[in-house]
């Protein structure tokens, strides 16, 4: 099948990196976190502070700095293992790299499998051909614009013939954006830009913080050392707010892109 035009990062089309820039990012991450934790420690035995307070506040910002510097490197392998493929007859085909990888377990097996995304990477780059795990995107179905990307919402025919509904990213900064977005835009059915969804993911995601604090509530008026309430409902209900709280990241995120 003759290939009218490829989009992918810049990073990737000239001589992708992508092992290396992953596995140097969680490399990075890990020893940053690292070092942070052992020096926040000994800067707090240093001061004489108070080691509780001292030491939640700092679990809690090293964690929130590792999830947010995570969050940012999953964004730039998305970004960067994603291409997009107009062949002869007008059909439009998506294909995330990361999926073709076989990693392993571990360390060993993680490098492996980025190591295999960046090789198909540069295949894709040099000979410019449509592989054949390529989904063709049959019909977009919503696109959410966010501050770094776009959600594509889209019916994706799998190569053994399924289709599936499949959420697509489309970053900024890639070479020849806007042509890419005017396909995708073509392919968006019109019954879906006269009536916008109803965001059921809203109510969801408000019902699952007001659970989550309410159980929190608990567990904190059932903590040992407050005794407000039976001790015995603090581990359930400490339970309850962690799965409460999943469900609130779970339909935020959904929300975000656009689902």
């Amino acid at each position: 099948m003759k290939i009218k035009r490829i989009w992918m990062s810049a990073q990737s089309a000239r001589k992708s990196r992508y092992g290396l820039y992953m596995a140097g990012g969680v490399a990075g991450i890990t020893a940053l976190v690292l070092l942070l934790v052992a020096g926040g420690m000994a800067l707090v035995l240093r001061l004489g502070l108070p080691r509780e307070t001292a030491l939640l506040a700092l679990c809690l910002g090293v964690t929130a700095l590792a999830v947010w510097l995570a969050v940012a490197l999953g964004r730039r392998g998305v970004r960067d293992a994603s291409v997009f493929f107009l062949t002869e007859g007008d059909r439009l085909f998506v294909l995330d790299a990361r999926m073709l990888a076989r990693p392993g377990r571990g360390l060993t097996g993680f490098a492996a499998g980025v190591l295999q995304t960046q090789a198909l990477l540069r295949q894709i780059a040099d000979d410019g051909r449509l592989p054949a795990a390529a989904g063709e995107i049959l019909r977009v179905e919503r696109i959410r614009e966010n501050r770094t990307h776009r959600a594509v919402v889209c019916r994706v025919r799998r190569p053994g013939g399924a289709v599936v509904r499949r959420t697509c990213f489309l970053f900024d900064g890639i070479p020849d954006a806007d042509l890419l977005l005017r396909e995708l835009e073509r392919r968006e059915s019109w019954e879906n830009s006269l009536e916008p969804p109803q965001d059921k993911d809203l109510l969801r995601l408000l019902l699952s913080a007001l659970a989550c604090a309410g159980f929190a509530a608990v567990c904190a008026l059932s903590h040992p050392a407050v005794g407000r309430l039976p001790s015995g409902v603090y581990f359930p209900c400490l339970g309850a707010a962690f799965a409460a709280f999943c469900a609130a990241v779970y339909f935020a995120v959904r929300r975000h892109r656009g689902e």
